[in-house]
This record gives structure tokens, sequence and C-alpha cells, in this order.
């Protein structure tokens, strides 16, 4: 057998494996055969989905040890998806086996039951018959909650106090869900409201005593949420997608942050001025001084959505009217609300196109300013998240930044490439395009956007992702306590203090994530680099963007000697003219 087809056997193997034991995971790839089900946590079936993983992942080491050295061609292609599938069958042990998620974690099974229900309910975009059949199954999984909950309930020893609190803080959230809006979404399509309310009525209580479980288990000593050093590498392999150590990324992200806090005390300086205000000798003071002039282009708690979307308009015109990427139909991204049972960790987020339904499109989820908020806290976060940053945020998630990498990647011909992925590689484009907009005069040639204040609060993002970085690797490779955390995000890279709290929470929760922006970003300019040299004056950089968007969403390595072997365009172009 071929080794793509050897490749795509073994991927087909874990789709089976998928089915069988993980529905949620299934429904999310496009495979609706068990959109009725929840997974099955009986000790017994999660030992079963553990020895099936396991023993496929032997196999793919197998068949990636069968193949030469220094591949090439599609030898080289199906070493790609094989290492590929290999991170992903590891990573799932290492969660499984070395975490021990299910112990330890109550986010873990809350997520799957609330996603679970969430991915069928938010298919507006089908006919009215498909969303009926999907909402109709939404039901039949509320009614599994009570089993799914209490299973979970026994797996659960321990869990570290940030998982808690964040878990219990989702908790209303899903209970809405369910009693709520999954009896509003059937009336709406003429579906069996008695039975999605007594399905509603029937989670809702099995939550209920979910949530006194929480809370008696928050009575006991919680365990630790650091990974520590050797979790954490492992955790930068699977969760990142990358193979540079620890003290690499603390050196460049320290590096990067000293360098641009220099770069943004010129910027600052130049803003004051333009605006006629005193600029400040000191440093610190006047970039402190300009963040205060431009947090106050910030929106009111009601026009935040409209705000996001209106950034998002922008950023597309810009990327049509510079030709740097193609573009795939717009109505295929969605612009919404974070619902509350997903709040409480990142701020912004997208999803992916599902593998087997390519054609789904993708949503960039915003959250909104919890009304529980008192107003001090509300208008730090609204000035955090001013006009400025919704821009660099709508490049970042959306266009030309994770949306276009992402439909590419799902119109991939090969399942491989369109399931799995590498965080890095992906965060690694965002930030790639972010950097390309400032080099390319975004703030400057588009028209209600303010240059000097668009650039500022870009060199602050700068920032964060070299927070993000030493935040991660300090928080869980190092001793790095709470005070030294906040010191770093509001004292060294000027973050609002409820955003800062906010990070601190998910970088306790979400351990290797917040590094793979920092090292994406490095990973994705080190590639520009060595193809900038290797192509000298014939660079184009559109080019370069259509040869990196044709090999899915793969480690930078896989790219890297992907670019390095063939110089060509792609053999398939989606979205080209």
């Amino acid at each position: 057998m071929a080794p793509l087809e050897t490749a795509d056997r073994l991927t087909r193997r874990y789709l089976d494996a998928v089915i069988e034991h993980q529905p949620v995971e299934a429904t999310a790839i496009g495979e609706h055969a068990r959109d009725r089900d929840l997974p099955d946590l009986a000790p017994e079936a999660v030992d079963g989905w553990t020895r099936q993983v396991s023993v496929l992942l032997g196999e793919v080491r197998g068949a990636r040890a069968g193949l030469p050295a220094s591949p090439s061609g599609d030898d080289r292609e199906a070493d790609g998806d094989l290492a590929m599938l290999e991170d992903s069958l590891a990573g799932t042990l290492f969660w499984l086996e070395d975490r021990r998620r299910l112990a330890t974690d109550p986010l873990a099974a809350l997520a799957t039951a609330s996603s679970g229900i969430h991915e069928l309910l938010r298919r507006t975009d089908l006919p009215d018959d498909e969303q009926r059949e999907l909402v109709s199954a939404a039901a039949s999984r509320a009614r599994s909650i009570p089993r799914y909950i209490e299973q979970a309930a026994v797996l659960i020893e321990s869990s570290p106090r940030p998982h808690l609190e964040v878990a219990m803080s989702r908790l209303q959230g899903f209970i809405e869900l369910v009693g709520d809006e999954l009896p509003r979404r059937t009336e709406e399509l003429g579906g069996d409201v008695l039975a999605a309310r007594d399905a509603g009525e029937v989670a809702t209580e099995a939550l209920g005593a979910f949530g006194a479980f929480l809370s008696e288990l928050g009575e006991q000593e919680p365990t630790d949420w650091r990974m520590g050093p050797e979790d954490h590498a492992k955790a930068l392999r699977f969760v990142v997608g990358t193979d540079m150590e620890v003290d690499e990324i603390a050196a460049r992200a320290r590096r990067l942050l000293d360098d641009v806090t220099a770069e943004m005390a010129e910027d600052a300086g130049e803003l004051l001025a333009a605006r006629g205000s005193e600029v400040p000798r000191d440093a610190e003071e006047r970039t402190r001084r300009a963040l205060e002039v431009i947090a106050r282009d910030a929106v009111g708690r009601s026009e935040l959505m409209d705000a996001a979307r209106e950034a998002v308009r922008t950023t597309h015109r810009w990327a049509a009217d510079t030709g740097i990427v193609d573009l795939p139909p717009a109505e295929l991204l969605t612009v919404t609300e974070v619902p509350q049972f997903l709040q409480g960790v990142a701020v912004a987020f997208i999803t992916s196109p599902p593998a087997l339904e390519p054609e789904s499109g993708c949503t960039y989820y915003l959250s909104p300013v919890p009304d529980s908020w008192e107003e001090e806290r509300a208008a730090s976060f609204l000035a955090e998240y001013n006009r400025h940053a919704l821009l660099s945020l709508a490049l970042h998630e959306a266009v030309p930044g994770h949306w276009v990498q992402l439909e590419h990647a799902a119109r991939h011909p090969r399942l491989t490439r369109r399931w799995m992925w590498s965080s890095a590689f992906a965060e690694g484009w965002a930030v790639h395009i972010e950097r390309t907009a400032v080099r390319m005069g975004f703030g400057d040639e588009v028209d209600d956007v303010d240059g000097a204040a668009y650039r500022l609060s870009q060199r602050k993002l700068e920032l964060r992702l070299a927070a993000n970085a030493l935040l991660d690797v300090g928080l869980h490779a190092g001793d790095l306590d709470d005070d030294g955390a906040m010191r770093l995000l509001t004292g060294e890279t000027f973050q609002q203090e409820a955003e800062a709290t906010g990070k601190l929470v998910r970088a306790k929760v979400t351990s290797g994530q917040l590094c793979s922006y920092f090292v994406g970003g490095e990973e994705f300019a080190d590639l520009e680099a060595e193809e900038r040299r290797r192509a000298g004056a014939d660079f184009d950089l559109a080019r370069f963007h259509r040869r990196v968007l044709a090999h899915g969403t793969p480690t930078t390595a896989i790219v890297r000697a992907a670019l390095a072997e063939d110089p060509d365009e792609p053999a398939w172009r989606p979205f080209g003219p």
C-alpha cells in the first residue's frame, strides 16, 4: 500500500474509534451517526477508548518508521500526515493517562456535554428540516446528561481551584442552554416542544446536582494547577505543536518584550505630540499616558458586537484591496457573542469548519460584558478592547487571519489535513497577518482608522504575545506566583486589571495554549525569512501565502519541508480566480 494510502487508512480508523467512543467530537467533525449520544464514561468504556488510541498510536509510529529517513514527494506528504496523526493520538493519551484529566478537572466533562448540545443548536445555516433533526438530537443528548454527569462525578477525585471556579461559573449558562434555548429552538422549527422541555428539565435537575457536587468538591484540598516542567514540555508538543524548548521560548519572549517596549515609547511620544498633549520624559509614563488616550476610544456595553462586526468589514475590505490572500465567500463567516457556558477563559476565538462538512463556515466569537459586572470592571474591559484593539482582533481571528486559513484547510483534499491541526501554526498565521498589516500600513491606508492609535494598540498586543509566553512558562514550568504574574501583565505589558485577571485564570486552566501565539509567531517569522532569502528579489507575499495555505494546519516544520522541496504554486487553489 502506498504511504499516503496507509496514512489515510489509519486516519479513518481513528475516525471510526472517535465515532464509537467520542460522539460529541464526531459531531464536531461533521459525522452525525451518533448525534443523539454523549460519551460513555464508565471506567471500562474509558479504558477501551484508551486502549484503542494506544494501539493505533503504535501502528502510526510503525508506519512512520517504514518511510525513508529524508522523505520527498508523496513520502514527505505521507510523513506529514502521519506526524499530525501521531501528535493527535499522543496528545489524547497525554490527557487520559499522564494528566488523568477526567479525574482531576471537572471542566473536561462539562465542556464535552455543553459543546455537544451547542454544536447541534448553532447550525442555523442549514435548511429547516436538517435543523429540526439536529435539534431533536440535541434533546436526546440533553436527556442523556443525568447518566453522563453521574458517571463524570464518579471519576472526579479532586480539582485545581481555578478549574473548579470556571466550571461552576459556566453551569448557569449550560442550564439556560438546555432549559431555555433548546425548547425555544425546537418551537421555532416546529418540533416536539413538550419533549424538548422535558429533556431540558431532566438535564437541568442533573446539572443542579452536579453544581452541588462541585460545591462539595470545593471544600476539599485543591490539587496543584501547575503542570511542572516535564508535563509542560509535553503540552508544548501536543497542545501547541512545537519542539521549541522552554528556555528558548522565555529568552525570545523577553527579548521581544524589551524591544517592543522601547518602540512603544517612541510611538507614544509621536501620538501625544500629534494630539497636542504633554509628552512625559519618562518612557513608561509616556506609554501609559498614550494608552490612556486611545483607551478612551472604547465603545459602550451594548455597542461591542456591532463594533466588532464593523471591524471585520473594515479588515475584509483591506484584504480584498491588497490581494495578499485568496478570500473565501463572506457568507462563510458569522460574528456573534460567546455563549455564557463557554465564557470565563478566552475573550475571543473562532470555530473551524467540520472536517467532513467543509462548506459549513466559521463562527468568530467575542465575549460580551457580563450583566453582573459592575461599571468599573466593565469600563476596564471595554478600554482594553477599544476600537483599535477590535481591529487587531478582526485581523487575527477573522480576515485575513484564522478564518481565511481555516477555510483553506477545510478544502484540503485529504481528511488528515482537514481534521488534524497544530495550534502553533494556526496562531502563527494569525500573528503573521497582524504584523504584515502593520508593515503594509494598514492603519494609514484604511479610511476611518487612526494609524498612530492603531499602531500603538498593535504594539501592545505584541507585548501580550510575549507576556502570554512568559506567563505560561513561568506558571507551569517555573514558580511564578499571582503577584508576579499581575506585575508582568499590568506593569510590564500595560494590561487593564480586568483583562489581566482573566488572563491569569486562563493561563492556569489552559496550560501550554498561551505559548502558541508567541511560538507560532516566531516560527512563522523564521519561515518567512527563509523564503525571502531563498527567493531574493522574486519574493512575492501573496504567492508565499498561497503556498503556505495549501497544506492544512500542520506544524511549521511540515510546511517548511514542503516549501523547501517544492517552489511551485500549489496544485489546488480553492478560492482563487
